[in-house]
């Protein structure tokens, strides 16, 4: 049984067991000051799962977005990635017989998409394991430590003798980061599926540039909300896929017509994004918008853009060529 966002309900349930307090394992106690250290808020280990789906899902050469498509080897193989991917980004120390050494203290890292669900090889026995869990389609993740003892674990293992932690064990999880379980939102499990299939289906009226027309129907469709750069890619399924979002033919020079701007990170364009109150994208990503040039009230956000102020166009306003956005001249060497 689950709550409505996602989280198992175990976790609100009085624990069968107790949490650990501080004091009764000192190592795990320091391995999560320094977890906690290297990452005071989560952002960074949600970010890792937020990548580790995405490169798994590779929708630049496959066209998929979905755990639910990935083939069951691809779905072990996430595990792999997630303990490669953390250790790259926080620069883990190698354990001897564990994944990492963690504040000088062996640490194993496993991952299942179900909190429980995590596989333990007999090596992790007696071990300190970092446990993680993310789905995509609740947008949700959590974190926890434990130190693996044999009495709570199951009796039945499977054929490479893992056996998992008992149900009534998961009370000794302590958790990492409680109060942040939202992974970021995959857009395209939030679109409806008629948009959905109207961006991916979208094809060029001439030549073969498919990949641009789709993503010209994804800045038009989905406008205020950040594209991350794996759904760009997804989308225009090309090498070039950053260029389809940029200027000098790509989306931000097309749509101009039709009164939208394509702001991305570099250049006014944060700028611009945080003047008309939109989210501000970050290295990578895209947000686009129809404007308007803005009425004499003034009461909303605006921005100045080229001499003259700007507003975020309502519905039946009239379409009006989007300015554009100047580009800072790179130096010449």
């Amino acid at each position: 049984m689950e709550t409505t966002d996602g989280e198992q309900l175990a976790f609100f349930e009085p624990p069968p067991v107790p949490v650990p307090a501080f004091g009764e394992d000192p190592a795990l106690d320091a391995v999560q000051a320094e977890l906690e250290r290297c990452d005071p808020t989560g952002d960074g280990v949600a970010e890792v799962l937020r990548d580790t789906l995405d490169q798994l899902y590779d929708g630049q050469h496959t066209g998929r977005y979905s755990y639910d498509d990935l083939r069951k080897t691809e779905k072990t193989h996430m595990g792999t990635l997630v303990e490669i991917n953390l250790q790259n980004r926080f620069e883990f120390g190698d354990g001897d017989v564990t994944d990492y050494r963690i504040a000088g203290h062996e640490v194993d890292c496993k991952y299942s998409m179900t909190w429980g669900g995590w596989e333990l090889p007999p090596e992790a026995e007696n071990q300190l394991c970092l446990l993680l869990s993310a789905r995509d389609i609740d947008c949700w993740w959590a974190a926890g430590l434990i130190r693996v003892r044999p009495e709570y674990l199951r009796e039945r293992q499977n054929r490479d003798a893992k056996r998992q932690l008992a149900t009534a064990s998961l009370g000794r999880i302590r958790r990492l980061w409680p109060g942040h379980q939202r992974l970021t939102a995959n857009l395209f499990l939030d679109l409806d599926p008629g948009t959905l299939s109207e961006i991916l289906g979208a094809r060029a009226v001439r030549g073969h540039q498919h990949g641009q027309a789709r993503t010209n129907e994804l800045f038009r469709r989905v406008q205020g909300r950040i594209i991350r750069r794996a759904e760009l890619a997804t989308v225009a399924r090309q090498d070039d896929f950053m260029k389809r979002a940029r200027g000098n033919g790509g989306a931000r020079t097309q749509l101009r017509a039709d009164g939208i701007l394509v702001l991305g990170h570099q250049d006014r364009d944060p700028d611009v994004a945080r003047a008309l109150g939109l989210p501000v994208p970050r290295k990578g990503e895209f947000i686009s918008a129809r404007v308007v040039p803005a009425g004499q009230d003034l009461g909303g956000p605006c921005a100045e853009i080229a001499g003259r102020l700007w507003a975020l166009a309502r519905p039946g306003d009239p379409v009006v060529t989007a300015p554009a956005v100047p580009r800072q001249r790179r130096p010449v060497d």
